[in-house]
């Protein structure tokens, strides 16, 4: 169509171009030079009009469809040009949309890790405290054994200083056994019954056996006092501040050489 279009509007043109010349070779033919000389300027500028009008018709159409074939590649420019830059906008928006997700997602792995080592650190204070409290438990356990045989040996210490029973009173009166003190009294007794200085203990006289007992209530005391920590709730000052810690220091002033010596219970119980 655009074709057809182009043919009939050439035809038209090379018509109109040839109206002029057909017309001045006509004049020519029937008047001669003079006819075309009698013309005047009016007349030659008419034809000179219509011989130049459709070459600049021409022109100009030529020069517009030009310029409008420029126009509309370059407004189909543009349009490529936006599209494209709307495809860009669109991807960066993307862009954009994934990064703030990427982000969102950090920003809750984080708190998931924090959370979790916040967790971590709970459960390891929640098992150090359990430690400690079962190296306390078990250090009381331990003490409650200890204690009993500490007890045992202060029991033997005692009934060496003063016997088991009492003696025959006066009109036939029988013998009855002493007791012994209750609890922490029978430490406090011993205690009270040994001297405090070294030099009272050099010339305190004592049984070989009631020695051999010393030395076996050191050797525990302080077979005990080697599991103690140094530092804690229960630490070795705290023991050794006790009764049976005080005794263990009264003990070590017996004037005897192998008074820190471990006898066993098998050749204690044989005396």
């Amino acid at each position: 169509m655009r074709l057809l279009a182009r043919a009939i509007g050439f035809g038209l043109l090379l018509l109109a171009a040839l109206v002029p010349v057909g017309a001045t070779l006509l004049l020519i033919a029937l008047a001669g030079p003079e006819g075309l000389l009698a013309l005047g300027p009016a007349g030659w500028g008419s034809l000179a009009a219509g011989l130049l009008l459709p070459g600049c018709a021409v022109l100009l159409a030529q020069a517009w469809q030009v310029q409008r074939a420029e126009l509309a590649a370059l407004r189909g420019a543009l349009l490529r040009q936006g599209e494209a830059g709307d495809s860009r906008q669109l991807a960066l928006q993307a862009l954009l949309a994934e990064s703030r997700e990427q982000t969102t997602l950090l920003q809750e792995q984080i708190r998931l890790l924090l959370g979790q080592a916040t967790t971590g650190r709970r459960q390891a204070e929640t098992q150090q405290a359990l430690a400690t409290e079962t190296r306390l438990a078990r250090l009381v356990a331990e003490w409650d054994l200890t204690g009993r045989e500490l007890a045992a040996v202060m029991a033997a210490m005692w009934r060496l200083v003063f016997g088991w029973r009492t003696p025959e009173g006066p009109e036939g009166q029988p013998a009855v056994e002493l007791p012994l003190p209750a609890g922490a009294e029978l430490g406090l007794a011993i205690l009270r019954l040994l001297p405090a200085t070294p030099e009272e203990m050099a010339r305190f006289q004592v049984d070989e056996r009631f020695v051999r007992q010393a030395a076996r209530y050191r050797g525990v005391f302080q077979d005990f006092l080697d599991r103690v920590p140094e530092t804690g709730p229960l630490n070795r000052a705290l023991f050794r501040d006790m009764v049976q810690g005080r005794l263990d220091a009264r003990l070590a002033l017996l004037p005897r050489p192998n008074h820190a010596v471990l006898v066993t219970p098998e050749a204690l119980a044989a005396e």
